[in-house]
């Protein structure tokens, strides 16, 4: 009954009857598909359902209609969307909701990326000015980066631009200081970086406590120490000048911007872990300056050309990065390249705020190349046969180009009801263990009913 609770339900009311006209006003077909499938690789842990008339085999609830809405683009039907439900057992937090979420799922035949983009444009633009009227949008745009610029600039995939503080490389000009650490760190500045983010009037609004407690929130996070200047009328001040000539210590003022009062934070290392830290420690520093976040602002940004490939972190193997049914960025010549790690994808997402809010991507039409990619992270043609046999069988028949999108739209609903958390703008939102305190589940079944499914519960060792 608390009134904010109540304004949520509300307004995801408006927000779904709003967006489905949308779509339907804008010749998608809102098209619903099966809950009861089977498992798809989407990364996270499948919801699994047995099954009663076909014994020791089971359903799986959808992570994503993939597979479905991509079948509809074979079957003639070019413009696809739904709002769609979606089940990941993956652990909740903050901005993921456990269990189920939503998601405005559409998919578009004969199409390219800037088509894709310029369909979700008109939908956000529109979306924010009737039902957020309350809201900017920064530069009324919505701007454009590579992941590995996210990742350079931003230390994220996901940047919130609406404060600066970009990262700065200063890794050339720390090569030349006779600091052993940090001369020998740049002599792989393929593997390797050095970079500076600049706090404007720094020096003004932290103590030396905090200056010494930043160092510690880095450590967490696989640093193994964090460096500072104060810009002063004099100079830059702090315990690094000593291993920098004047000349060098001036080229980091002008490279990075400095100001009398401003303060620069340094990080050195392995590449993948400085930028991790310093994205997060960004991140941290715009939350404890007060003010430097404006109020309603909205600062999309389109994030494209994400790596095909990636290290698992389980096995150590290659893996896909993100959605295996993507375009390779050049067609199927791309797999041929001896480095599988700098293969690019026509993959994009959405961010806002700090969040991803769509991921979409162009797909692979052409079967050849379908199945090239799976043999590339160790699975057969045989494998994809059995595990997407209805994709391979009707991409036999010719495919037409296509792409799509799913935009998150709890994760959207609750960046623009300013909600900390996704579970505000839920009726009935899950615990943060995943629990339906209201109906009291997960819950015991009866032995009957696991019978019935020719299931038995296997008793926790205590040990």
């Amino acid at each position: 009954r608390r009134p904010q609770a109540l304004e949520n339900v509300k307004f995801r009311s408006k927000f779904i009857t709003y967006t489905r006209n949308w779509f339907t006003n804008h010749d998608f077909l809102d098209v619903q598909t099966p809950l009861f499938t089977v498992s798809s690789p989407e990364g996270a842990r499948d919801f699994l359902i047995p099954s009663r008339l076909h014994p020791g085999k089971f359903y799986a609830l959808p992570q994503a209609p993939q597979q479905y809405k991509q079948l509809l683009m074979v079957g003639g039907i070019d413009k696809y969307f739904q709002i769609a439900p979606c089940f990941r057992d993956e652990d909740p937090r903050a901005d993921r909701h456990a269990c189920e979420f939503y998601q405005i799922d559409c998919e578009m035949s004969f199409v390219e990326q800037q088509d894709i983009f310029k369909v979700v444009e008109d939908y956000i633009f529109d979306a924010v000015r009737d039902l957020s009227p309350s809201k900017t949008i920064l530069e009324n745009r919505i701007f454009s980066m590579s992941y590995l610029e996210a990742m350079e600039n931003y230390g994220s995939d996901k940047p919130d631009l609406r404060y600066d503080m970009k990262l700065v490389d200063v890794l050339d000009i720390f090569a030349r200081s006779t600091n052993e650490i940090f001369s020998e760190i740049a002599k792989d500045p393929k593997n390797n970086r050095i970079k500076a983010i600049k706090v404007e009037n720094g020096d003004n609004i932290f103590s030396k406590t905090q200056m010494k407690n930043f160092e510690n929130y880095v450590k967490q996070f696989g640093a193994k120490g964090l460096g500072y200047f104060q810009m002063k009328e004099d100079g830059l001040k702090g315990p690094l000048n000593k291993f920098f000539t004047e000349s060098d210590l001036q080229e980091i003022i002008d490279r990075v911007g400095l100001k009398v009062g401003d303060v620069v934070f340094f990080g050195a290392g392995e590449k993948d872990t400085v930028l991790s830290y310093m994205g997060k420690f960004r991140i941290h520093l715009a939350s404890i300056i007060e003010g430097l976040i404006p109020e309603n602002l909205l600062a999309f940004s389109w994030i494209t050309d994400f790596p095909f490939f990636e290290e698992s972190d389980i096995t150590g193997k290659i893996d896909f990065g993100h959605n295996p049914f993507s375009m390779p960025k050049g067609g199927i010549s791309a797999f041929d390249n001896p480095n599988k790690f700098e293969i690019m994808s026509v993959q994009y997402d959405l961010a806002c705020n700090g969040y991803e809010i769509l991921s979409g991507s162009i797909r692979n039409h052409d079967v050849e190349s379908l199945v090239k990619a799976f043999e590339m992270v160790g699975r057969t043609e045989e494998e994809v046969k059995v595990k997407f046999g209805a994709m391979y069988e009707a991409f036999q028949y010719g495919v037409p180009p296509h792409g799509g999108f799913a935009i998150g739209m709890d994760r959207f609903m609750m960046i623009l009801k300013d909600e900390d958390n996704i579970r505000e703008v839920y009726a009935f939102p899950k615990s943060g263990k995943a629990q339906d305190l209201m109906m009291n589940a997960p819950a015991l079944i009866d032995v009957e009913q696991l019978d019935e499914l020719h299931i038995q519960v296997k008793e926790e060792d205590e040990n």
